[in-house]
């Protein structure tokens, strides 16, 4: 697994932190960040794959359940990207 991010993973990161995602009862099931996305990450496993990627990574969480559905957040290795970036 790489440490580096791809453009996938920054739109997922991007659309939880323009959303405020960041504790685990505010967080986007895969079909939501589809949704949302209007299908740019691809098929659903795609999503899950990123997701699990930026869970391993340390950028998100998996937050409570939604209708059997994993949720995620950003954890704030996840927010200091964005902090990062308007520092710039």
């Amino acid at each position: 697994m790489s440490d580096t991010l791809n453009r996938s993973d920054y739109l997922v990161l991007s659309t939880l932190h323009e959303l405020d995602m960041t504790d685990q009862f505010h967080g986007m099931t895969i079909a939501e960040l589809l949704e949302e996305s209007q299908n740019a990450l691809g098929t659903r496993m795609t999503v899950y794959r990123i997701a699990s990627k930026l869970v391993k990574m340390g950028y998100l969480a998996t937050g409570v359940l939604d209708n059997h559905a994993n949720t995620y957040y950003l954890l704030e290795k996840g927010r200091k990207l964005f902090k990062e970036d308007k520092a710039e």
